[in-house]
């Protein structure tokens, strides 16, 4: 019986037809995107155009000579989109600039105190976030700061042995979440021949998605097929760990009586 389990269990029964399988649903060649004129423009800007509006969980700090109360104060923009000041009360700030904040804040504190200045300053920029998946050792959401450049992101995501540089794709959905815009670098030209024509400042939820390589996705696929396989075999090979161990030490006995042998 534990001749036949072994002899059933190493006999490559479903290898070929397993590779062949995932390798069949990979596809042949990355597809590649040109909407470019979506993420570059000339001449390159620094930063991105869009004016920051605040948002949860941005926090912020006030600044104010006059108004003792809220000056060197600090506040997380709650779920609720508020901030609840001292003397001033609560103030509804999601959506707004932090300048247009400031000023809306100067005409309530307008009826306190004469010649009321209130300025604030975004310390933790944490509503706005770029994205990076895929085969990197950093995936995840990235504090957006208006100066995230594709090659910075990159490097901080820093791409694994698996990834194809010569393929990440650059997403931009729109603000309902629809994929609109969407175009393919290649990271070696950045790289090895500073070639940084493609290097767009990002806006955000910008998606920066890195693939893997084609024997990387075989490898991949091949492993998403065996998976679902795993129990059984742990099965089938249960009977066969089981006569084994009675055949080994210590179930042999003793050296010199040669008991259970």
């Amino acid at each position: 019986m534990i001749l036949q389990m072994t002899h059933l269990r190493t006999q490559p029964l479903f290898t070929f037809p397993l590779m062949l399988a995932a390798m069949l649903g990979l596809t042949g060649c990355a597809k590649e995107y040109t909407d470019y004129s979506a993420f570059i423009q000339t001449p390159k800007p620094i930063v991105t155009s869009n004016a920051y509006r605040l948002s949860p969980p941005d926090i912020i700090i006030i600044y104010s000579k006059r108004v003792r109360e809220i000056s060197g104060h600090h506040e997380t923009i709650r779920p609720d989109g508020r901030i609840t000041l001292p003397l001033l009360g609560s103030v509804f700030v999601a959506g707004k600039t932090p300048e247009q904040v400031s000023r809306e804040l100067e005409q309530i504190a307008g009826q306190y105190y004469e010649d009321a200045d209130v300025s604030l300053r975004v310390t933790h920029f944490n509503s706005k976030k770029i994205f990076v998946f895929g085969e990197v050792s950093r995936p995840g959401p990235y504090t957006y700061n208006g100066a995230n450049t594709i090659l910075r992101t990159l490097a901080a995501a820093q791409p694994t042995r698996l990834a194809n540089p010569t393929h990440i794709q650059v997403l931009r959905p729109n603000g309902s979440g629809k994929m609109i815009k969407r175009m393919t670098i290649d990271l070696n030209k950045m790289v090895k021949e500073g070639d940084t024509t493609l290097d767009a400042v990002l806006s955000e939820g910008d998606i920066l998605y890195v693939p893997p390589t084609l024997f990387a996705a075989a490898g991949l696929a091949l492993q998403q097929i065996l998976l679902p396989l795993q129990p059984a075999a742990a099965t089938m090979n249960a009977p066969v760990q089981m006569g084994i161990s009675a055949t080994s030490y210590p179930f042999q006995g003793d050296a010199n009586t040669n008991q259970f042998r």
